[in-house]
């Protein structure tokens, strides 16, 4: 008789461990803006940019997987991204010589420290997951009264991030995720006197976004 040995087990897939990955995606703004003559006490106009672009960076976090459906873990990240959005008040946007105010903005980088929660089945991890956020914004605030004044500024911002996601294992010990998160940076206010009418000019902003990407992940036992 030929005896055939029983086949191997197949190992199941334990989230418990550090790990490292890349992620990509995009992100759009939602950032309520408020133009005003802070000298006469006017609003010169209120409005929405939405600085939208790509996101990219990498992440380092661990995880640990008990009960045996349930995960806890901690992620950190940090991201540069190509957000930019402008606008435009004023009879000048189409009248040159006139009165206008224009403002860009950029979300430069931000970075978040998170922790995560999450239900496991089998390869797969569903999570939510929130913390803190810090974040770079450029803004470019400029008045013409006749003469041209730019008032322009780097603001380093801190706030909160939430958000959840799906994660699967692929292969050996590569996972990829899809995650969103709502990341909420405070609000600044950008501005100066203009130097011919000595007007008091200011631009506040509050930074709110919105964020979806995908991710690779390298897990170590």
């Amino acid at each position: 008789m030929v005896y055939k040995a029983p086949p191997r087990p197949v190992p199941v897939w334990n989230w418990t461990g550090f790990y490292i990955g890349a992620n990509a995606g995009g992100s759009i703004g939602r950032n309520p803006t408020t133009q005003s003559n802070e000298t006469f006490g006017t609003s010169i106009g209120s409005f929405t940019l939405s600085p939208a672009g790509f996101v990219g960076g990498g992440q380092i976090g661990y995880n640990y997987q008990f009960a045996p459906n349930w995960l806890v873990g901690f992620e950190g990240d940090v991201q540069g991204t190509s957000q930019s959005d402008s606008s435009c008040i004023g009879a000048g946007c189409t009248d040159p010589g006139n009165f206008y105010y224009t403002t860009e903005q950029k979300l430069k980088w931000f970075a978040t420290a998170r922790a995560r929660l999450g239900y496991v089945s089998g390869d797969w991890l569903w999570y939510v997951t929130g913390g803190g956020a810090w974040g770079e914004v450029h803004n470019d605030f400029r008045v013409f009264t006749p003469t041209d004044f730019e008032f322009a500024a780097n603001f380093n911002q801190s706030g909160w991030t939430v958000g959840g996601g799906v994660e699967t294992h692929l292969v050996d010990r590569w996972t990829a995720k899809l995650e969103y998160l709502y990341l909420n940076l405070g609000s600044f206010v950008d501005g100066g006197i203009d130097p011919l009418s000595g007007f008091y000019f200011t631009s506040k902003s509050d930074v709110r976004d919105h964020i979806v990407r995908v991710g690779l992940n390298y897990k170590f036992y």
